[in-house]
């Protein structure tokens, strides 16, 4: 089988199931993963935190940031459909 026939058969399964064999990929993938990038994340977000928490940066509303991007998405959608025509 190769790469082009497995990803036309998956993107024909409903939405739950590809969700699920993205979340079980992304999984087995996980212990490839550079080992400093836990570490490095940590620091980011703690970063983050503590400039919020100062008030040097304010965060943005969830529902803002739900709203964009879900017009990301649509828009990427809209794009990919455009490109099989």
């Amino acid at each position: 089988m190769t790469l082009r026939v497995l990803e036309r058969e998956v993107l024909e399964l409903p939405p739950r199931s590809r969700v699920r064999l993205v979340e079980k990929i992304i999984e087995s993938i996980d212990d490839y993963a550079d080992p400093g990038l836990k570490g490095a994340w940590d620091n980011e977000i703690e970063r983050r935190v503590k400039e919020i928490e100062s008030g040097a940066e304010k965060g943005i509303p969830a529902a803002q940031v739900m709203k964009e991007a879900r017009h990301a998405l649509n828009e990427t959608r809209r794009l990919s459909s455009a490109r099989r025509r």
